[in-house]
């Protein structure tokens, strides 16, 4: 079934046939045949091996069709999950995530992380890019690759969990004609994963927004599936207790920024660890565990609220740490390398405030591959319909002051023709008044004094002065809005991109083929050159060649080759006459003349009594070695040294 235009078809998932990995095939055959039993005819099974291989440590760019936020993007983006669009319409279902986990499982997972919530790994040994114990079965398809360095309790806090994964991916069908949607994708199939956070922007001690930085990492969760928190803890009420931290009421927007890490703290670092102990107890927890997941800039915001009061214990955070420089990467040359860019984009977290590396007590680190990562930020509650409302450029990129609001409605400027006095803002930036008449009008029309309208191929060809100076537009406003409504239609733009095609391909074959007019004249090829020249031009080479083949493939080979020269002793006539028999003056003379001494020449017979059959056998082999002997003679080095009946050294 096709997509209707501008729509799209989701689907929870599109799984492959086969998932990656190894696979044997055993092709059997049995035999019959009257007679005899199949065991009589035993015929082997052949095994074939097959690998379907998926990527698992780094995905091919051209598999990336678009990301949300764009790769070194600075705006609002806290009210939209970030998401990857994936070219690969199976692949977040082409691998088994773990034994035991139902094969509908996705693989994948994008993950958002802020400054000093973890650290990104660069170019290193695939070996190395998982946790320590974990082993991933197959070859792998690169020697090196990227990973996420990361505590369990991060990942209790910012991973999606084994219930989400599956809601986070989703496969996609748009319309192929919908260049928007389709986003350069050929069949109009996609693979969606999403994020589970929103990028919201950071806070102050003022409570003001701040820039904060995210890294968007598309993991590989295979072996690791059940590291992820099952589901969702439901929030844990507790009793408040008398600590040295900072205690306030929140609403339900401030809650979601505690909640996503955004939330800066002004209490220290020091604070947070007086304040380990009390702070487990309220919560109901070890300390040693608490300690594990609070402190350090690694542990990012640990900040909780009783969901009836709003009332919150923060401790000193810094994940999401407020961001304000802006990116050196997003301005560099196109002509740096993916690899250096990626290695850009990734500089603010490739170090945390803490060593991750050491394992606290029941808080280890783990690793997760990295197929893709891109870093953007997010700041403020801008947003791009608020930009497009308050744009004002002036025309020129300058803005005026916005005028008062007149008082009233201004009475209407019409004249008895159905011209319409209107406020017009020229290019320039100069506020005119012109005239506009709109398709509906009080009385017939008469056609210009020069006739029909000459064809306009822009609405300023259009735009007339009329007699009190002022520009007469509705013409130039028809045009436009004919032109716009023509170009609204994807069938409209299709036709004229193929006139244009068709038009250009022709004039370009034609001026191709005029710089060979006189080479196709030699052939016999003339006249017009249209879509048949490859066939006319085919058929007139290969007469050409039948009829001329000495100025296509020169001289033809003679049939017989020249061998060497003979050396003789006297005048051919003499030893050919010699070895006749015949006498030298009988071969001299012109051709008539020779033939009729020839013809008269008596033919001399005589008894031949044939030698024994080993005579002659004797005879002939002698001569034969002798002539032999000859030639090895003259063919080989004067070195060589030969003698009669030997075969050469």
């Amino acid at each position: 079934m096709t997509v209707g235009e501008g729509k799209f078809v989701l689907y929870s998932r599109i799984e492959p046939p086969l998932q990656a990995g190894d696979y044997r095939f055993t092709a059997s055959q049995t035999l019959t045949a009257t007679g005899h039993d199949a065991d009589d005819l035993p015929v082997d099974d052949l095994p074939t091996y097959v690998t379907v291989r998926s990527p698992r440590y780094g995905l091919p760019p051209d598999q990336v069709l678009s990301t949300f936020p764009p790769a070194g993007g600075e705006g609002s983006y806290g009210s939209r999950l970030p998401q990857v669009v994936i070219r690969r319409r199976t692949l977040p279902w082409e691998r088994l995530v773990e034994t035991g986990v139902p094969r509908a499982t996705p693989w994948l997972a994008l993950v958002l992380i802020a400054e000093g919530e973890a650290e990104l790994k660069l170019n290193q040994p695939t070996a190395q890019c998982v946790t320590p114990g974990v082993h991933l079965e197959g070859k792998a398809e690169a020697e090196l690759g990227n990973y996420l360095l990361i505590r369990k309790s991060m990942v209790d806090r910012i991973f999606p969990t084994q219930k989400d994964v599956p809601l986070l991916a989703h496969a996609r069908e748009v319309d192929i004609h919908d260049t928007e949607l389709m986003m350069g994708d050929d069949d109009g199939f996609l693979a969606v994963v999403i994020a589970n956070r929103l990028p919201l922007p950071g806070r102050d001690e003022h409570g003001e927004a701040v820039p904060v930085k995210y890294l968007a990492c598309l993991v590989n969760l295979e072996g690791q599936f059940t590291r992820l928190l099952p589901q969702a803890p439901p929030p844990r009420p507790f009793t408040m207790a008398p600590l040295s931290v900072a205690a306030t009421a929140v609403n339900g927007a401030a809650w979601d920024h505690l909640r996503m890490g955004t939330t800066a703290s002004p209490a220290s670092a020091a604070g947070a660890h007086v304040a380990a102990e009390p702070v487990a107890t309220a919560f109901g927890t070890e300390p040693t565990l608490f300690l594990g997941a609070v402190t350090g800039a690694a542990a990012a915001s640990a900040a909780t609220s009783h969901p009836a009061t709003g009332a919150v214990i923060a401790t000193p955070s810094a994940a999401a740490a407020p961001y304000s420089a802006a990116p050196t990467w997003g301005t560099a040359s196109a002509a740096r390398s993916h690899a250096d860019v990626y290695a850009e984009m990734a500089a603010d977290f490739g170090h945390t405030a803490v060593d991750v590396s050491v394992a606290l007590p029941l808080d280890p680190s783990l690793r997760f591959p990295v197929l893709l990562h891109w870093s953007f930020t997010s700041y403020g509650a801008t947003t791009f319909r608020s930009l497009m409302e308050g744009l004002d450029s002036g025309l020129l990129g300058t803005v005026t002051d916005t005028p008062a609001a007149p008082v009233g409605r201004p009475p209407l400027e019409v004249v008895e023709t159905g011209h319409t006095g209107l406020a017009h803002k020229l290019r320039r930036g100069d506020e005119v008044r012109s005239w506009y008449r709109g398709p509906l009008v009080p009385h017939p029309t008469a056609d210009p004094p020069e006739g029909r309208l000459a064809l306009a191929h822009a609405a300023d060809q259009l735009r007339i002065i009329v007699p009190d100076g002022r520009e007469d537009i509705s013409l130039a406003a028809a045009f436009e809005i004919g032109r716009l409504l023509a170009l609204a239609r994807p069938s409209m733009v299709a036709a004229l991109l193929r006139w244009r095609q068709s038009g250009y391909q022709f004039h370009r074959r034609g001026a191709a083929w005029a710089q060979l007019a006189p080479f196709l004249s030699g052939l016999g090829v003339g006249g017009a050159v249209d879509a048949r020249i490859g066939t006319t031009l085919g058929r007139a080479l290969a007469g050409a060649v039948a009829q001329r083949p000495h100025d296509f493939l020169g001289d033809p080979r003679p049939l017989v080759d020249a061998g060497r020269p003979l050396v003789l002793d006297a005048e051919p006539q003499t030893v050919l006459a010699a070895g006749f028999g015949l006498a030298a003056q009988l071969l001299t003379g012109e051709p008539h003349t020779v033939l009729s001494q020839l013809r008269e020449q008596p033919v001399l017979t005589a008894d031949v009594h044939l030698a024994a059959p080993a005579a002659i056998r004797t005879a002939l082999a002698d001569t034969l070695a002798r002539r032999r002997d000859a030639l090895i003679t003259d063919t080989l080095s004067p070195r060589v040294d030969v003698h009669p009946g030997e075969a050469p050294r």
